[in-house]
């Protein structure tokens, strides 16, 4: 009977935890619209976005062809980091695991080094829209294959954690290199991008981010049951059926992909990958894959949203890289959280 009203509360608390993050996204969204340096009024939002675009409008022109995209972009990109963060953190049930622990980011920035500061131009012309995403990309994958290639070697994962530090190491002493070597406009470049921002984000990119982030997603979700049978131990999970070994595949493969495809477009944005994820738990109180998946996301999109609104807005007309803003915000939550964590022994 306890058992079943325990299970009872942590439903009602999880469906109610997702109901308030629905609104907090759609709040946000329609905000992070309306603000900027024409102010539109939430119901103006509203209104104009459920009417086709109108160019002769200057509302219309500036929520479709401006402003909706980007926000579009950072919903999807801060629930990808998000749950690239969740299955990571699960993986090597380590509390400061993130996109970027295993160096996949830092494949990205060489790649993107190569080419902004080498000169590689990867068959594209520079001008091309794809062209820094195409580099981002393919050094996120590289550095995955490498990953996924150690992870069949080797058993322990923490021993694939430090694997992944020393390339991270190694691709940033590179970057270093390529830096030192390069003309000034060429670093004012690469800084700029490796700073992170959504700002140059198109339709088209957001259109493939969308596709991937969703497949994913899905996917990501269907291994909840698998996930949650690892959280209890590996030898556990294998008298349960769970193939270990694949499972560590999958979900290296999949934080692989949600962030490479969000770094090869907006760069590197830190810190939403280990935040989220802890402020899912502090939510739910449970460790629950099946609850906690879906609430990363919906709590990853509003992180993202309101981020990339700060970032444009605080030093407006200026901009701030949206990579700041997740780390200044991130940072002292996940400190706050681990010393709460270290004083009661959970969340």
């Amino acid at each position: 009977m306890n058992k079943s009203t325990g299970f009872e509360k942590k439903h009602i608390r999880g469906t109610l935890v997702l109901l308030i993050l629905i609104i907090l996204l759609a709040v946000s969204a329609v905000l992070a619209i309306g603000i900027g340096s024409v102010t539109i009024s939430p119901g103006r939002v509203i209104e104009v976005l459920f009417r086709p675009v109108d160019l002769s409008n200057t509302d219309s022109v500036i929520v479709h062809n401006m402003r909706l995209c980007r926000v579009v972009a950072s919903m999807f990109g801060g629930a990808a980091l998000a749950l690239a963060g969740l299955l990571l953190q699960i993986l090597f049930n380590n509390p400061i695991a993130d996109p970027y622990v295993l160096g996949i980011s830092s494949g990205a920035r060489l790649f993107v080094g190569l080419a902004v500061l080498g000169g590689v131009t990867f068959g594209l012309p520079t001008d091309n829209s794809w062209f820094l995403f195409v580099g981002g990309f393919i050094g996120s994958m590289a550095m995955m294959a490498i990953i996924l290639a150690f992870a069949q070697k080797i058993k322990s994962v923490t021993t694939l954690l430090i694997v992944g530090m020393m390339l991270s190491y190694l691709c940033s002493a590179v970057v270093g290199i390529l830096t030192s070597l390069s003309d000034n406009d060429a670093v004012a470049d690469f800084t700029r991008w490796g700073m992170g921002s959504f700002s140059l984000m198109t339709w088209d990119n957001v259109r493939v981010l969308a596709v991937v982030c969703i497949v994913f997603f899905v996917l990501s979700f269907l291994l909840s049951k698998n996930l949650n049978l690892y959280l209890l131990g590996e030898s556990y999970a294998k008298t349960m059926g769970v193939s270990t070994k694949l499972l560590r595949f999958l979900i290296i493969l999949f934080s692989g992909v949600l962030t490479a495809v969000v770094t090869a477009f907006a760069g590197p944005v830190a810190f939403v990958g280990m935040s989220v994820p802890h402020m899912s738990r502090l939510l739910l109180k449970s460790e629950d894959s099946r609850i906690l998946i879906p609430t990363s996301l919906l709590l990853g999109a509003v992180f993202g949203v309101v981020c990339d609104l700060l970032a444009r807005t605080v030093a407006a007309p200026g901009e701030l890289a949206v990579g700041n803003i997740t780390s200044c915000v991130g940072a002292p939550l996940v400190l706050f959280l681990l010393l709460r964590k270290n004083k009661s022994g959970r969340y």
